[in-house]
């Protein structure tokens, strides 16, 4: 379905440059230079089968971090398409799709609804709400929002309600968001067997993701593979969410969501990977002091598992960031923490699931001009990762320590 939708998105973008419909293109370069530092150099990027959180190695330089390009336009009244396609020079797919939907948003005088159908994001987050779900605050994503980038994307039908506070004389404003989506059947994996990550990199569609390989120890019967594809369909289940948005005025956003991808976690394909039983709750809020400065939080806590208790893989997850971002004329100053932990809860004591971390992320972003955006970001995380102990003589605990030089060329 999502294959023939995006055909059919891209068909659509022609076909409204073609017959001069409104259409809008954003688009996104980002380079830079990277000076990563490990204490041990085995800690290379999980997408290159190391054990680490970042997404860059420590001999990387020079880097082409991400290239992306949104379009959006209008089909019919009330009727429009966005579409996000992608570049990364890392990883298993460099080129492709992270969203493609349809939009149907009718006018009305009282309350405003809206319905969605592709593939996108549930709206949870407060810190990606730049061109293509970037941030405009860090080069790197939270804890949070890097595994929403890797791990969550729907594809389906979401349903939205909205009350606006101006509408009705109010100064609150109320939305209510409800969704039922296939795929996402091993949302978790990466939690399970890599722990939380720190990166700007967005999974395409039907792109794989590969971790390291910790199944040549021979803690299962069965030959795991050592990737997972965020869109795949395993057992023909729908998930669903639900979520509701308070905004109070232009100074609060409170975003608080309820996901349940409704998987079979005895569901299995032929080449053994697991559908992973995946819920959790997300809260996110942005208060807004003055012009200059607002602070963001967000809170997330679920359960994934796969397999039978006593044979298979079951965790907790949790993580929450606080961040801070004041604006001074064309410049941006953000500072960010985050905590982070996964708890194993199975009874499999030959693969250890437990781990848990904390960083600290300083960015400084300039404004050249309208096109040009500069600066730089440190990132420091320690992260205490039960797993990497399955190799002879490696540590749990270890720190990471990420230097960024940007330019953003926006068109």
């Amino acid at each position: 379905m999502i294959k023939r939708l995006t055909s059919f998105l891209t068909l659509a973008l022609f076909c409204n440059t073609a017959f001069s419909r409104s259409i809008e293109l954003d688009g996104i370069v980002e380079v830079g230079y990277v000076d990563a530092a490990y204490d041990k150099n085995w800690l290379n990027s999980w997408m290159e089968g190391g054990v680490g959180v970042l997404r860059f190695n420590e001999n990387d330089t020079l880097e082409l971090s991400q290239a992306l390009i949104e379009a959006r336009g209008d089909l019919i009244d009330d009727l429009s398409y966005e579409v996000v396609a992608q570049y990364y020079p890392d990883g298993d797919q460099h080129v492709g799709i992270s969203q493609a939907f349809l939009t149907y948003a009718p006018l009305s005088r009282g309350l405003k609804h809206q319905l969605k159908l592709g593939l996108f994001y549930p709206a949870m987050s407060l810190e990606n709400v730049d061109t293509g779900w970037t941030s405009p605050y860090t080069y790197s994503f939270s804890a949070i929002n890097s595994w929403l980038a890797e791990e969550v994307r729907v594809a389906g039908l979401e349903w939205s309600v909205t009350r606006s506070g101006r509408q009705y004389h109010s100064p609150h404003s109320f939305t209510f968001s409800a969704a039922l989506f296939k795929g996402n059947d091993p949302a978790g994996t990466l939690l399970a067997w890599r722990g939380w990550a720190l990166h700007n990199r967005q999974t395409s569609l039907n792109e794989r993701v590969y971790f390291a390989d910790y199944f040549q120890f021979g803690m299962f019967d069965k030959a795991f593979p050592d990737h997972l594809q965020v869109t795949r369909e395993t057992d023909g289940r729908f998930g669903y969410y639900a979520g509701i948005n308070w905004r109070y005025l232009q100074q609060t956003d409170v975003r608080l969501y309820y996901y349940n991808n409704s998987a079979d976690p005895l569901a299995v394909e032929s080449n053994w990977q697991y559908a992973w039983q995946n819920h959790f709750l997300s809260l996110a809020v942005q208060h807004k002091f003055n012009r200059n400065f607002r602070i963001l939080a967000q809170w997330m806590d679920g359960q994934t598992g796969m397999g039978t208790y006593d044979g298979g893989v079951y965790t907790d997850f949790t993580s929450w960031y606080l961040m801070a971002s004041y604006q001074w004329d064309k410049h941006r100053f953000s500072a960010r923490f985050d905590d982070f932990e996964v708890v194993e809860t199975d009874a499999n004591p030959a693969d250890p699931n437990d781990s848990h971390g904390h960083s600290i992320t300083l960015a400084w972003r300039y404004q050249y001009s309208p096109q040009w955006n500069l600066g730089a970001e440190w990132l420091h995380v320690n992260s205490d990762n039960e797993n990497r102990t399955l190799w002879r003589n490696w540590q749990a605990a270890h720190r990471q320590q990420q230097v960024m030089l940007m330019a953003q060329f926006r068109f």
